[in-house]
C-alpha cells in the first residue's frame, strides 16, 4: 500500500470519527413514537391480563394489531422526512439507522419463533414476556453502541437502564405485573432518550 493510499484512509477514518461525533443524531422522532407506543400497549397488556381492566385477553391481538400498523407507517412516514435532513448520511446516523433496523429484526424473529411454538408445541401467551425481555436487553446493546458512535454519553446511561430492565423483569416472568414494570421502564429507556435527542438536534439546528 502507498504512502497516498494511508494517508487517504487515515483521512476518511478522521472524518468518520469527526462525523459522528459532531452530527447531531435524527431519530428521536422515530424512538419517541415507539416509546409511547410500547408504554401503551405495556399498560394495557398488564390491564388485560391482571382483570384490573375487565376485558377479555381477546383484545389484545386486536391491540397488537394497531400498535404494528401505526409505528410501521409512523416509522416509514417520519424515515421518508428524516433522509431529507442535513447529517443524515453521517456516520453516527447511518450506524443508529442499522442498530434499531437490526434490533427490530431480532424482536421479529423471537416473536415468530414463539408463535410456531405455540403452533406446533406447548407454548403459552406467557411466552410473550420473553419479547419484553429480550427487548431491554437488546435496547442496552443498541444504546451502548449508538453512544459510542455518536459521542453522547446520556445513551450509556440509557443502555445500563435497558439493560437493568431486561434483568428486574425477568425475574418477574410469568406474571402479569411484569408488563407494568415494562411500561414504566419504556419511558426511560425510549421516550426520554428520544427527547433529549431531540432536543440536541433541534439546539444543534438553531
Amino acid at each position: 500500500m502507498s504512502k497516498e493510499n494511508i494517508i487517504a484512509d487515515l483521512d476518511y477514518a478522521s472524518q468518520l470519527a469527526k462525523e459522528g461525533a459532531e452530527t447531531p443524531l435524527l431519530g428521536g422522532p422515530i424512538g419517541l413514537l415507539w416509546g409511547v407506543l410500547l408504554t401503551s400497549i405495556f399498560f394495557y397488556q398488564w390491564g388485560v391480563l391482571s382483570g384490573t381492566f375487565g376485558l377479555s385477553e381477546t383484545s389484545l391481538a386486536i391491540a397488537w394489531l394497531a400498535f404494528a400498523v401505526i409505528g410501521g407507517l409512523g416509522s416509514y412516514v417520519m424515515g421518508v422526512k428524516i433522509d431529507k435532513k442535513a447529517g443524515s448520511n453521517s456516520a453516527a446516523n447511518r450506524v443508529e439507522s442499522y442498530v434499531w433496523t437490526m434490533f427490530s429484526g431480532m424482536l421479529g424473529t423471537l416473536f415468530i419463533g414463539i408463535i410456531l411454538n405455540m403452533v406446533f408445541a406447548e407454548g403459552t401467551y406467557k411466552l410473550f414476556d420473553l419479547v419484553m425481555i429480550v427487548g431491554f436487553a437488546g435496547q442496552g446493546l443498541a444504546y451502548g453502541v449508538v453512544a459510542k458512535m455518536s459521542k453522547m454519553r446520556m445513551l450509556h446511561v440509557a443502555s445500563f437502564i435497558g439493560f437493568t430492565a431486561s434483568a428486574v423483569c425477568f425475574s418477574f416472568y410469568g406474571q402479569p405485573v411484569v408488563y407494568l414494570i415494562g411500561s414504566i421502564a419504556t419511558i426511560f429507556t425510549v421516550i426520554l432518550p428520544s427527547l433529549l435527542t431531540m432536543k440536541k438536534a433541534g439546539g444543534s439546528n438553531a
